[in-house]
């Protein structure tokens, strides 16, 4: 087994978990199935709920509620962003000599360029600093254009440059090619860390006719969906043979990962993506929401074709186990003095050994809820705080997973799910919260769908596992940053049109 000197890390932005054609869709995904095939799939993995707490997970290996980003969505006005003592992936790898290149979604806070990705350890960033945008316009969900080239490192004001030409571009070619052109202009002998964490599947729901035109499902939102997964299979495609061209291929390791749930009518903007056989999506803590799409291949490091790895992982993982892949040493953290949440999974991922069947995972910990704490604690909060935690078989759930809108039955718009679970037809499971003091216990294990709540058979297990989350919570960051009032100098009519540092 050899250490990896290119290191492909692709983020699909809101993936459901039955939405790829290995996990049973009629999508055609052909380049992804063929690297789930090829490599470990990891069949128990979770993340956060929504966009910036997963991506924040996956590139500091701390669990979000160490830093106070555990409480929802950054949004575009918020004068804050991922804490500047965390060290992330790119930092200590770039400090082992590796070139380190983002292209995509950032969504970490960009109101101080300090905050930006080349100042985050990236060499360059090609991409949009907020949540969501049109897919070919690329004006922002905040009303500003949003599509910058920071092309080196620390590129601040005078350097970062807005791509008023790519206007009318679809954002997956876009970054598909900038992704291919990275690879070609990095030379082989130089180690590679490519973060690509794309626009798609996120809505809003848009593809090329062309990418739409092969799909007719009964839903048409299916079919437009179908569309932005296509294109996105073929520019990953188009990346995977850059790899080959450049000689990059046989010491590579690629590991695809969602950031949370296919949306669902409540939260999301559901555009056509499915969780089956997992109930929720997006915003929830019920499995759609948590349980996520991921699997790595490497083809120089000995991994098994058509691997499961069943023990609980989590985003927080992927630090450690890059840093492993590299063989890159971390200090025992990941930096900062801090200790990591994450374990690696590299011996797991290569056919090893290791893998903790009864490991403890802390899934949501957030005591703030819309709207008890009024509304500038942003769109993705619940009613009342909750709670979340896995150990081995084992999911305790406190307060309500849901809200009333974030549906909470098994949200499906077509195959592999039947017709009798399709949440764009049918009610939700309860039209009223739960409530902060719902107590609901899971063996996700014999029971993925969240189907038969085990907490009054097993009291030993509830009070164990929430004398757990008391613990945890009392250790959690603040997180009333994320409560705070929008900063008007963040309006993009004062910076040209364009979505920007402001302070």
């Amino acid at each position: 087994m050899t250490n990896a000197s290119t290191i492909l890390f692709l983020v699909v932005d809101d993936l459901g978990t039955a939405d790829l054609g290995y996990t049973g869709s009629q999508i055609r995904t052909p380049t992804l199935d063929a690297l789930a095939a090829g490599g470990t799939v990891l069949s128990s993995y979770y993340v956060q709920r929504a966009c910036t707490p997963t991506r924040a997970a996956l590139l500091t290996g701390r669990y979000p509620l160490r830093y106070g980003f555990q409480s929802g969505v950054l949004e575009p006005r918020k004068a804050y962003g991922l804490a500047l003592n965390e060290t992330l992936v790119p930092q200590l790898l770039r400090s082992a000599g590796w070139a380190t290149h983002a292209i995509g979604k950032w969504h970490l806070g960009f109101y101080r360029w300090e905050h930006t990705p080349t100042f985050r350890g990236f060499d360059s960033y090609y991409g949009y600093y907020t949540g969501g945008e049109d897919y070919f316009s690329h004006v922002a969900f905040g009303g500003g254009y949003d599509l910058r080239l920071d092309g080196s490192p620390r590129c601040g004001a005078g350097c970062s440059r807005v791509l008023w030409e790519a206007n009318g571009t679809y954002s997956t070619h876009l970054f598909a090619r900038r992704a291919v052109d990275v690879i070609r202009a990095t030379p082989t002998a130089q180690k590679l860390y490519l973060y690509l964490a794309t626009q798609a599947v996120h809505c809003p729901a848009q593809a090329p006719p062309e990418y739409i035109a092969p799909y007719k499902f009964a839903n048409p939102q299916r079919n437009v969906f179908a569309g932005m997964l296509a294109a996105l299979d073929e520019g990953i495609a188009n990346v995977s043979a850059a790899l080959r061209r450049a000689g990059r291929w046989e010491h590579s390791l690629i590991v695809v990962t969602a950031d949370n749930g296919a949306p669902t009518t409540g939260c999301g903007g559901a555009q056509g993506g499915q969780n089956w056989p997992y109930r929720g999506g997006k915003c929830s803590a019920w499995e759609g929401g948590l349980r996520a799409v991921s699997f790595a291949h490497g083809p120089a490091l000995g991994v098994r074709a058509g691997a499961t790895y069943d023990a609980p992982a989590h985003a927080v993982d992927w630090l450690p186990t890059l840093l492993a892949f590299a063989g890159v040493d971390g200090g025992g953290g990941g930096g900062g003095g801090f200790a990591l949440d994450g374990i690696s999974l590299r011996d797991a991922l290569t056919g090893g050994g290791g893998g903790d069947d009864e490991r403890e995972i802390v899934l949501e910990a957030d005591p703030h809820a819309y709207p008890l704490d009024g509304g500038g604690w942003g769109g993705d909060q619940h009613a009342t705080p909750y709670y979340a935690l896995r150990r081995g078989r084992w999911k305790l759930l406190l307060g309500d997973p849901g809200q009333p809108g974030i549906l909470d039955g098994y949200y499906c718009t077509g195959p592999p799910c039947d017709a009798a679970h399709n949440n764009t037809a049918n009610a939700s499971a309860h039209a009223t919260p739960l409530g902060a003091s719902a107590v609901q216990l899971f063996d996700v294990v014999a029971d993925p769908h969240e189907a038969d709540d085990r907490a009054a058979a097993r009291p030993d297990i509830v009070a164990a596992l929430t004398a757990r989350i008391v613990a945890v919570n009392a250790t959690a960051a603040s997180s009333a940053q994320q409560g705070a009032a929008d900063d008007p100098r963040g309006d993009p009519a004062l910076h040209n049109g364009t979505e920007a540092p402001w302070l």
